[in-house]
């Protein structure tokens, strides 16, 4: 099982070093969009969509990663008074209800992406078929609920002694 878990965290990094590259490319387009646009009075041909597309790339591929490391936000209110092992249920519970609705929302959005290929539906200047990019995501999606599945069990297998919950340190 260690296994399994070593790597999906391997994909995990992979997936943000990526993000990581889509970002820079984000920045290149938009400042080759600006310079072209304001110093050639050309503006970059699909810089709109390609910005676009990478913005959602940007979130999808760092979204596993950042549920690994526990970089969502939790609010603690309630949680801060509960004792250790409620916590740690609560955690638990959380993460199968939040990798469940990775997985729902994983699934539409491949049946939305297919509904797009079947519609031949491409962006208006790059022609990029929109099923694909809908479907990248998807994929993506279920790296995410993968990740708050993982954290689950390694909460399920937590000693009761740890003093660390879902959301951190105590």
């Amino acid at each position: 099982m260690t296994s399994a878990i070593s790597i999906l965290d391997r994909i995990s990094l992979l997936l943000a070093w990526l993000s990581g590259l889509i970002a820079f490319f984000v920045m290149a387009v938009t400042f080759t969009g600006v310079v072209m646009r304001y110093g050639l009075r050309k503006p970059l041909m699909g810089g709109f969509e390609m910005i676009e597309i990478g913005m959602g790339l940007i979130v999808f591929t760092a979204l596993p990663l950042m549920i690994r490391h526990r970089g969502n936000i939790s609010v603690t209110i309630l949680t801060d008074r509960f004792p250790v092992k409620l916590r740690q249920i609560t955690g638990l519970v959380s993460d199968l209800v939040g990798g469940t609705l990775m997985g729902f929302i994983a699934w539409r959005v491949w049946l939305q992406g297919e509904r797009l290929l079947t519609y031949n539906e491409v962006t208006m200047e790059l022609r990029v078929p929109k099923g694909l990019i809908a479907q990248s995501m998807a994929v993506l999606l279920v790296f995410a609920a993968l990740a708050f599945f993982l954290c689950a069990l390694e909460a399920f297998r937590r000693d009761p002694a740890d003093k660390t919950t879902a959301a951190g340190d105590i």
